[in-house]
């Protein structure tokens, strides 16, 4: 297929490739040049990778023959391209499991709104979806990364803020070997709902730790707890 919009895709410059992308939404052939734009989801310029993302979800709605493709890219992709697959395939269907895997690779991006994209993506998936909460839970534990195990944490007090088993995932968090992540759970332990006795009593051993930062955020989630703990 021949294209003037597949040269600017082509292009050595970001600028000309994102502007090929925002220009195939709009143009008569735009879902002819569909599959042309899904590489461009994995591009190495994030304003271009979100020009073809928010190009594929346009043409998408207006042709059935773009959805397979975002669901091709999300299973074969590169690590980039699997994510913003993921991201533009929330904006056309309700997120189901198969977007776990993208989006669990997310929390450990580089850029912190990827990170917190994808953890306000899980939150909402495993609001529909019952196994997201063990995937979370599993995470806090066993990530291999600092930075899932962190983003975990932040996911686990908004989906399940009232759960005994997140209360418990979250108070061995605080025990992590990465500084971060304890952080991340002695503040998430500040959003939890009548969690249970041991979480003030391990706040009030953590705003003794030596670590000033981690003290800090424990004295400050110990008096969020009191000030919304229920009249008994």
């Amino acid at each position: 297929m021949s294209h003037p919009l597949l040269a600017g895709l082509a292009s050595a410059r970001a600028a000309e490739r994102a502007a090929a992308c925002r220009a195939a939404a709009a143009d008569p052939a735009g879902p002819l040049l569909a599959e042309a734009l899904v590489p461009a989801l994995a591009d190495p310029d994030r304003g271009v990778a979100r020009a073809a993302a928010d190009a594929l979800v346009a043409l998408a709605r207006a042709s059935d023959g773009v959805l397979p493709l975002l669901r091709r890219a999300l299973r074969s992709g590169s690590g980039e391209g699997r994510i913003h697959a993921a991201f533009a395939l929330t904006r056309l269907e309700p997120p189901e499991p198969a977007l776990l895997p993208a989006l669990v690779g997310a929390l450990d991006a580089p850029h912190g709104d990827v990170r917190w994209s994808a953890a306000r993506l899980l939150v909402e998936m495993g609001r529909l979806h019952a196994e997201v909460l063990g995937v979370l839970l599993g995470l806090t534990r066993t990530a291999e990364r600092p930075s899932v195990r962190r983003m975990a944490s932040f996911a686990l007090r908004e989906l399940a803020p009232d759960r005994p088993e997140a209360a418990r995932a979250l108070l061995a968090a605080t025990r992590d070997d990465d500084a971060g992540v304890r952080r991340a759970a002695v503040t998430a332990l500040a959003g939890l709902l009548d969690p249970p006795a041991e979480v003030a009593e391990r706040l009030a051993e953590l705003r003794r730790d030596r670590d000033a930062v981690l003290a800090r955020l424990a004295e400050r989630a110990l008096g969020a707890l009191e000030h919304t703990e229920a009249p008994r």
